[in-house]
């Protein structure tokens, strides 16, 4: 029995012996085939962001036809609800789309408000694209940039700091806004980039475009020039997507389009600088859109003239400070104001400051009346209401790497578009950052 045992347990050793080699060289062969296969399904991905100004899915319903928006539809993940920070507004909403903050983190209220050390912010002056206005909140190409990501940023707000210089790797010239590259300049910009295949490409490249919306508010949603604007929208979609199919081997992309607020047509203006004057309101006012922030002198009493102004109540509603709306995420900084009127559909606000020279020469904010409609230089269409009304929605889509075709998001916030991307280039949001990445992987 043990001559018996002692033999077997030879010939397996012999056996094994003979064996070893060849199961060694089956797998030192087949080290590099799994290797090479991991490589090739990680395509080195790049993101291009999009910022369409008061793109309203109406406007994009009446500018038919629009090709590339039904190919992304088809192709990616696409929403009718786009819900804006409120005020409904550009700069609010350009800071909340590109930080993923509410205002009370970012510290841009409107695009106008004051602040007791820097002063008025002003959207006609050159500083407010200055991202040492923010309070707080990293921009998606700086948390980027911070986690070693090259990122282009063009004709954006906050690519630029007085003190901190250019915030990404690629910038345009922060120039007033007149002066500013064109729409075809920068899609060309974009599709280079796309196709550089030196080391220093960028993964991350941030558009900014001014249309639809300052054609709209002149044209109306469903204007004709408005259409056009809209279908010009539609020929850079169609551009970007192009450069994407068309990426250097080895890389991969994805296109997110969204926009700052919608748009809705309007009647009858609010006459601020009339209720100023008319109520002795001893202070400043921050008008916009369809609000109005007031900042009330020393002594002022915000009781009185909030009951003064409670008279127009089919018009407007004045809150106080304290007291304002769930959906105002301002926080009780002090450029958050005393006193807060949010206009009604189809009203508007004008501020005194925003009237123009032959306005002030005939009296209107001293003896026209506080609610009217102008006859000469007036707005078809505008926004800035409360978000719960659904014109102010916007447009939203994502196509291409990590994004799964035709699906429906029913509804997302201004907050969430940081997150998403950042999610898409595999990084981490911003510190901090409000919103949440959607869910777009196939």
């Amino acid at each position: 029995m043990r001559s018996w045992l002692g033999a077997l347990l030879a010939a397996l050793v012999v056996t094994s012996a003979c064996a070893a080699p060849e199961r060694t060289v089956v797998a030192q062969a087949a080290r590099p085939e799994r290797t090479v296969v991991a490589q090739a399904a990680r395509p080195e991905r790049t993101v291009v962001v999009v910022l369409f100004d008061g793109f309203a899915p109406a406007e994009l319903d009446a500018a038919r036809p629009t090709p590339n928006f039904d190919r992304m539809k088809r192709e990616g993940a696409w929403s009718r609800h786009l819900v804006p920070a409120f005020p409904t507004i550009s700069l609010i909403n350009h800071t909340t789309y590109e930080t993923g903050c509410w205002p009370a983190h970012h510290g841009i209220m409107s695009n106008y408000f004051y602040d007791p050390v820097r002063g008025a912010f002003d959207e006609h002056n050159p500083t407010v694209g200055d991202a040492d206005w923010h309070t707080g909140c990293e921009a998606m190409w700086e948390a980027a940039e911070r986690q070693g990501v090259k990122t282009a940023v063009l004709n954006w707000v906050g690519r630029w700091s007085t003190t901190r210089g250019q915030l990404s790797t690629f910038a345009n010239a922060n120039v007033p806004w007149a002066m500013r590259e064109s729409d075809d300049a920068i899609v060309s910009k974009a599709v280079k980039m796309l196709h550089d295949t030196s080391a220093n490409h960028p993964r991350l490249i941030a558009l900014y475009f001014d249309i639809p919306d300052h054609v709209a508010h002149e044209d109306g949603v469903a204007g004709p020039r408005t259409g056009e604007a809209v279908r010009r929208t539609d020929r850079i979609v169609g551009k970007l997507m192009a450069a994407i199919r068309s990426m250097p081997k080895g890389r991969e992309g994805t296109l997110v389009v969204g926009t700052d607020h919608g748009m809705m047509d309007i009647g009858p203006l609010i006459n601020v600088g009339r209720l100023m004057n008319l109520y002795g309101i001893k202070g400043r006012e921050a008008s916009d859109g369809a609000s109005t922030i007031f900042y009330l002198d020393k002594g002022e009493s915000a009781d009185r003239v909030q009951k003064a102004l409670s008279a127009y109540s089919q018009y407007f509603t004045v809150y106080k400070r304290g007291h304002y709306p769930s959906f105002v995420h301002w926080g009780d900084g002090p450029r958050a104001g005393d006193l807060l009127l949010i206009a009604k559909p189809p009203y508007w606000v004008v501020g005194g400051g925003q009237m123009p020279a032959w306005a002030h020469w005939l009296g209107v904010t001293h003896f026209w009346p506080v609610v009217f409609t102008p006859p000469v230089g007036g707005i078809k269409a505008t926004h800035g209401y409360d978000p719960a009304v659904v014109q102010m929605h916007g447009i939203f889509y994502a196509w291409g790497a990590g994004v799964a075709p035709g699906r429906e998001i029913k509804r997302l916030d201004m907050v969430d578009i940081h997150p998403t991307v950042m999610s898409l280039l595999g990084l981490q949001p911003g510190r901090p950052v409000d919103g949440k990445p959607l869910s777009l992987s196939p």
